[in-house]
């Protein structure tokens, strides 16, 4: 069983497109979805809010996942940042129910170490957000958990499935790439054992 949190943004609905086994994946949503999409999809639902530790636990005691994928970003409308918190609370939960899970973190270009390699304006502009995730992805470098971290340049809606991944620090792309070139890298890494323990930027395909 795998879960996918962050399932109702852009990049968690593109991930959701490359499926081929819909039935065993769950979409765990903030608040219910207002559309179509999963049902067309035929993707299971169930909500819990990150910020919620208790909701976590319920859904991780129901489902017990083997793998789960996190989109999970930004804010409420109480203006609190899920990056990490939100992250964190999704980590701690999957080692709670399964020690040995595979988790894959989405998180940005600029984080961790790479963050002294990034323009001023950058960091005006993304700063709170990409601190916020580098404590999510401290948190889960300390666990148990068979884990991959991906540092996605900026995205776009464009139709273009590629994607390169460098294990590199200084392999910062300089051009945006597509949500759908992200979607297939998570496919990539979920289905790849050599990338446990690794932290990649995904950049946009030649």
């Amino acid at each position: 069983m795998q879960l996918i949190f962050g399932a109702n943004g852009p990049s968690g609905r593109a991930f959701i497109r490359t499926l081929t086994h819909p039935a065993d994946t769950v979409a765990v949503l903030r608040k219910p979805s207002e559309d179509s999409f999963f049902s067309e999809h035929r993707i299971q639902t169930t909500t819990a809010d990150a910020l919620d530790a208790d909701a976590l636990d319920k859904v991780f005691a129901q489902y017990r996942p083997d793998s789960v994928i996190s989109f999970v970003g930004g804010k409420n409308e109480q203006g609190i940042r899920s990056d990490a918190l939100g992250n964190i609370n999704i980590i701690a939960a999957v080692q709670a129910a399964n020690p040995q899970a595979r988790f894959i973190l989405i998180t940005s270009m600029g984080c961790g170490e790479q963050w002294d390699m990034m323009s001023e304006p950058f960091k005006q502009a993304l700063g709170e957000a990409v601190r916020a995730k580098t404590e999510a992805e401290i948190y889960l470098k300390q666990s148990s958990l068979n884990w991959t971290i991906l540092r996605p340049c900026g995205l776009d809606n464009s139709e273009d499935n590629r994607h390169i991944l460098t294990d590199r620090p200084d392999g910062i792309p300089k051009n945006y790439m597509s949500r759908n070139g992200l979607a297939t890298a998570v496919a990539a890494v979920l289905q790849n054992p050599s990338s446990i323990g690794k932290v990649y930027t995904v950049g946009a395909g030649s």
